[in-house]
């Protein structure tokens, strides 16, 4: 199968991706609680500031999950609209917002269909969530948030080194990995190289500011959104 040579738009109505969005659902349909321990990671701390120093009106969390992030940035005065493809990933954001009274938009979204107005966020932060799309589908996506963003919109993303741990799958033309074991049936992953990323970055119309590599293997990314010309 040529991953490559399919469009975003043909990926997306293909039994490959189905079974992606499925696996998401099921992985969160049996958590019946938020897990509220905010995780102890190096790039937290700048990722506040920097959205701070520019000062945005709202934030857009992509892949939101149970929404940590979101309720941290919640908690440091940000707007937040959390998007999630897994219903019950939702659930439990909303639950949580509201055991802390605030207000967040949370949504379920596929953030590969990203349908908001042009212009809507001034930020978009992305936790270790692009590495579960094709590059194709990566590609689109940032294509799409080059619409809803703002001219001179900031985003901020974290990209892991992934896949190279145990089990079993097959590679698209990619080299996505596409799970077939029982625990991850339908997962996909991918990793991403500085220079693809630098490169879909760029092309969909975005300036890479900061490129910091931690002792994991995480990229830390900031870029600011071109303004129209």
């Amino acid at each position: 199968m040529s991953q490559n040579s399919q469009s975003a738009e043909e990926i997306l109505g293909s039994q490959i991706y189905a079974e992606n969005v499925e696996f998401w659902n099921r992985a969160w349909s049996p958590v019946k609680t938020a897990y509220t321990q905010m995780p102890d990671l190096p790039y937290i701390s700048p990722m506040i500031n920097e959205l701070a120093a520019h000062s945005p009106a709202n934030v857009l969390d992509l892949g939101c999950g149970s929404g940590w992030l979101s309720i941290l940035l919640a908690r440091n005065g940000f707007e937040v609209t959390g998007v999630d493809v897994a219903e019950q990933a939702i659930n439990l954001a909303k639950d949580w917002a509201q055991q802390e009274s605030h207000t967040i938009d949370f949504q379920v979204k596929d953030m590969a269909k990203l349908e908001f107005s042009p212009n809507t966020f001034e930020s978009c932060v992305a936790n270790s969530i692009f590495e579960h799309f094709p590059i194709e589908l990566t590609c689109n996506i940032f294509k799409q948030l080059k619409t809803i963003m703002a001219p001179n919109a900031v985003f901020i993303g974290c990209f892991d080194k992934v896949g190279t741990g145990p089990g079993e799958y097959y590679k698209l033309n990619d080299e996505t990995h596409v799970y077939t074991d029982k625990g991850r049936k339908g997962m996909l992953l991918r990793c991403y190289s500085d220079d693809e990323l630098k490169k879909i970055m760029s092309d969909a119309g975005f300036d890479i500011t900061q490129m910091q590599t931690y002792e994991s293997g995480t990229r830390y990314i900031v870029a600011i959104r071109k303004g129209d010309s």
